[in-house]
């Protein structure tokens, strides 16, 4: 059938990405989407479709890992899109995603065997895909790498040259779409000392003491009031659909209210019931500031 379906590595699409946009490398904690998902995933099905000669687009797969447990809000954000395929796989002990490239094949694959699909647009550097351009070709598939910054350096040889075409996206797409958050660490440590405009109270309780509940709740409100200072007007609609469908706060938030708090309780650590009442006071302020935007 005369159609092609995009396959994102996200892992690539972050890395690579981020090196394009800001010449350097950048945790991938810290890089997340400047503009909305759906604005990127239209973006990016615009180039995609110039690679194909305009052919209809069955489907985006777009292949992760979870920070933890649960989706960030990225992630839930573009599960929830029309014509995106979600596919998860994990992070291991020191941060590399394992078992994406197996859905990626596999994905390709089956397509390729059910004639679903008459091109293949792939993002990614992995010469472990290999496999997969060569068994999709032989069912007819034509594949088409895109890749991001100096391709010579984050694409295998290998897998360039078993693709039908090669191209990369400029620099700057990845500047229009990506940005870096030097606010949030690359892992969670609510002793850590915080960037930004946090106020430490000095006066506040140590580890172990009790604190009464006005003391907690000025901590909690410089964690809420910093975090969401920051937040840009497409980030806080985002952060509000969310909680329309999850009643989790995302793994890419929740870490830095909790070590903000910490921090300002002098590193204190908080229990579990102070952490699910600031989870609620800021899934409150997200809604609060939402409505007060639409008014």
């Amino acid at each position: 059938m005369d159609r092609y379906a995009i396959f994102v590595d996200a892992g690539y699409f972050f890395a690579a990405g981020a090196q394009a946009a800001f010449k350097q490398h950048v945790s991938r904690r810290q890089v997340s989407l400047k503009s909305s998902p759906a604005a990127m995933i239209a973006d990016l099905c615009s180039q995609a479709r110039r690679v194909v000669d305009n052919l209809p687009l069955l489907r985006t797969y777009w292949y992760d890992a979870t920070p933890g447990p649960r989706l960030s809000m990225e992630q839930s954000a573009l599960a929830m899109l029309p014509g995106i395929k979600l596919r998860i796989g994990v992070l291991n002990s020191v941060g590399r995603q394992k078992g994406v490239d197996s859905l990626i094949v596999t994905d390709m694959i089956d397509l390729a065997r059910n004639r679903a699909i008459a091109d293949a647009v792939l993002m990614t550097g992995d010469e472990d895909l290999r496999v997969a351009v060569q068994v999709a070709q032989s069912f007819g598939v034509r594949v088409h790498l895109l890749g991001a910054g100096d391709i010579s350096r984050n694409v295998s040889d290998f897998l360039q040259m078993e693709a039908d075409s090669v191209t990369a996206l400029e620099d700057r797409w990845f500047a229009s779409h990506l940005e870096v958050n030097y606010n949030q660490q690359s892992s969670y440590n609510p002793t850590a000392s915080m960037t930004g405009t946090t106020t430490t109270n000095t006066n506040l309780p140590a580890d172990g003491d009790s604190v009464d509940d006005d003391i907690f709740q000025d901590a909690v409100d410089l964690s809420i009031n910093e975090i969401l200072s920051d937040v840009y007007p497409d980030q806080l609609a985002q952060l509000g659909q969310h909680f329309v469908f999850q009643n989790f706060v995302p793994p890419e938030y929740d870490r830095r209210l909790v070590a903000i708090v910490a921090s300002n309780l002098n590193g204190r650590k908080l229990s579990n019931e102070e952490i699910r009442n600031l989870r609620n006071q800021f899934v409150c302020a997200v809604k609060l500031r939402n409505s007060s935007e639409t008014v």
